[in-house]
């Protein structure tokens, strides 16, 4: 889970993936993405199947959870969790980082 702005936007001709480059505002939970806690404004570049969703626009902020991809690239994919962010989200966030998982390996 991250919250960011979308900085740009490419999405590629039809058999490839496109791409979006997010300034991250914070990163929780980020699991095996293997990026240590970025300073705020770090780029992260996620990679997107569909050519059409999840609609992103340029400027706006957002909270994401994606996957990861079999290479390790983060994967943003058509099912992801993609709301726009809310500055009072983050408290709700931060708590939620703290908690340990609970599933298992």
């Amino acid at each position: 889970v991250l919250t960011g702005t979308v900085k740009s936007v490419s999405r590629g001709p039809p058999q490839e993936p496109g791409w979006a480059v997010v300034s991250v505002l914070s990163l929780y939970k980020s699991g095996g993405l293997g990026v240590p806690q970025p300073t705020k404004g770090a780029t992260l570049r996620l990679q997107l199947p569909c050519r059409l969703c999840p609609a992103l626009k340029k400027g706006s902020s957002y909270v994401l959870m994606g996957r990861l991809g079999g290479d390790g690239e983060a994967l943003l994919p058509p099912d992801a969790f993609v709301v726009p962010y809310r500055p009072q989200q983050q408290q709700v966030l931060g708590n939620l980082s703290k908690r340990p998982c609970r599933g298992t390996p």
